[in-house]
């Protein structure tokens, strides 16, 4: 096996978002660039340097249309992961992923973080009223630390406590139910129809809370970004949705939160 530099992670995963977007294309499915990706495009025309995932938004009936066509999707390179054999969502949102290629996540074990993967993420509908929002994403989070808490990985942890609060939250979380979890996240992220919206943003994914909401009208006059060795489609208000995230975007931030996914990653020598 070759294990792959931060760099040649990043080379894969520029490969696996090329593929994606020629699938987009094809079928005519809207996709934004978001999230720290997105930042990187405006910062660094390319990835972050330690950064090591793609992110994506697509609106509710793009990603909807596109996990239906997934179920047809083969490939002997990538593989689409939105659904688990008995037809329930395995995430509140997608993944596309490059099959030849493998991964030993030091602290989760998703079976779904088995290959290197860009992340496809569903914007929908958000209320007017800004402490409907906050209620949402507050809603959102407890499902989403269900979500990680029944995928950690037992005996492992950035620190001591972290390590050996595991061992005592992950059993409450396994009650409460990954799979009931990923529902209630994803009724509570259809609770505003996308289409008749004033505003949109993630809400299953959305890690920012208040700072994910866009103007539904500005987001969607989609502008071209250069990102490595490409342009890509993002919001019309990137400059407006970085800030709700990050604040001051443009600066980096102290080198303690320069951070990867701590994983290893190889492909099997040819």
């Amino acid at each position: 096996m070759k294990y792959l530099t931060a760099r040649e992670i990043q080379l894969y995963e520029l490969d696996i978002l090329y593929k994606f977007v020629e699938i987009c294309e094809e079928y005519n499915l809207r996709y934004y660039l978001s999230g720290g990706t997105l930042l990187g495009a405006i910062r660094h025309k390319g990835f972050i340097p330690w950064d090591d995932d793609i992110d994506l938004a697509m609106p509710r009936k793009d990603f909807m249309k596109l996990a239906e066509l997934s179920k047809g999707f083969k490939d002997e390179k990538y593989e689409f992961f939105f659904f688990s054999q008995d037809g329930s969502y395995l995430l509140p949102y997608g993944k596309f992923v490059n099959k030849q290629t493998f991964i030993d996540s030091q602290f989760s074990e998703d079976e779904v973080l088995k290959h290197l993967w860009i992340d496809i993420m569903p914007m929908d509908g958000l209320p007017e009223n800004e402490q409907l929002v906050r209620k949402i994403y507050r809603k959102a989070e407890f499902y989403r630390q269900i979500i990680k808490l029944c995928n950690a990985k037992l005996g492992e942890g950035k620190t001591l406590l972290k390590k050996y609060a595991k061992y005592i939250f992950k059993p409450i979380a396994m009650l409460y139910g990954k799979k009931r979890a990923i529902n209630n996240l994803n009724m509570l992220a259809l609770t505003y129809d996308y289409e008749s919206s004033k505003y949109i943003g993630a809400v299953s994914c959305g890690l920012y809370g208040i700072g994910e909401r866009m103007l539904k009208s500005e987001a969607e006059n989609s502008v071209l970004v250069d990102f490595e060795t490409g342009k890509f489609n993002s919001f019309g208000c990137w400059d407006s949705y970085l800030t709700g995230l990050y604040g001051n975007y443009m600066q980096l931030p102290p080198k303690e939160k320069q951070v990867t996914h701590s994983m290893k990653t190889w492909v099997d020598d040819e």
